[in-house]
C-alpha cells in the first residue's frame, strides 16, 4: 500500500467520504444495528458542515489518503457527555491494511495532545444480541465494553466503549 496520510477532511472532501461510506455499508447491512435512513449522503453532509474541517455540532472529520485517494475517514469531538469518536469507515478494498488502526491512533495522539486522558466510543447490537462487526476492532484496539447495553429507542441497543489513554 503507498503511504498513508491523515488530514483534517475539508468540504471538498464530502464526495469522497459518501463514496467510501457507501461502498462499505448498506442499508440492508445497517439494518437492526442503526438509525433508520441515518446514512452519511453527500446533501446531508453538506448541511452539517460548518467551517474547516468541522461539522456544526463541533465535531471534527479527519480522512486517510493514500496515492491522493481518499481511503477512510473518522469523526472525532471533544464533548465530555458524548462519544469521542463518533464514526469511522475505511474502503472495503482498504480494510485490513492498518488505515483503522492509523485513523484511531491518530485520533488517541490527538486527544492526549488537547488533555484527555479517556477516549469513548460505541457500536451497537441488534435484537438478537449480537454485536456490530466493529466490536471486534474496537477490542483490539484496546477499548474495554463497559457492559452497560442502553435502549436507543430502535431494535437496537448501544454499547459504550472506552479506553484510558497512557
Amino acid at each position: 500500500m503507498p503511504a498513508l496520510s491523515i488530514r483534517p477532511a475539508s468540504i471538498s472532501d464530502i464526495p469522497s467520504i459518501v463514496e467510501v461510506r457507501l461502498g462499505v455499508l448498506t442499508d440492508k447491512e445497517l439494518s437492526g444495528f442503526s438509525v433508520p435512513g441515518s446514512s452519511l449522503y453527500y446533501s446531508k453532509l453538506t448541511e452539517m458542515w460548518n467551517t474547516g474541517n468541522r461539522l456544526k455540532d463541533d465535531s471534527e472529520v479527519f480522512v486517510a489518503v493514500s496515492d491522493g485517494k481518499v481511503v477512510g475517514f473518522i469523526v472525532f469531538s471533544m464533548k465530555q457527555c458524548d462519544d469521542n469518536i463518533d464514526n469511522i469507515v475505511v474502503a472495503k478494498k482498504e480494510q485490513g491494511k492498518g488505515v483503522g488502526r492509523a485513523l484511531v491512533e491518530y485520533i488517541e495522539d490527538l486527544a492526549k495532545s488537547r488533555g484527555m486522558d479517556v477516549i469513548t466510543t460505541d457500536t451497537t447490537e441488534n435484537a438478537k444480541r449480537v454485536p456490530w462487526k466493529a466490536y471486534g476492532f474496537w477490542k483490539k484496539m484496546g477499548y474495554e465494553d463497559t457492559g452497560k447495553r442502553l435502549a436507543s429507542g430502535y431494535d437496537f441497543k448501544i454499547i459504550p466503549l472506552v479506553k484510558k489513554l497512557s
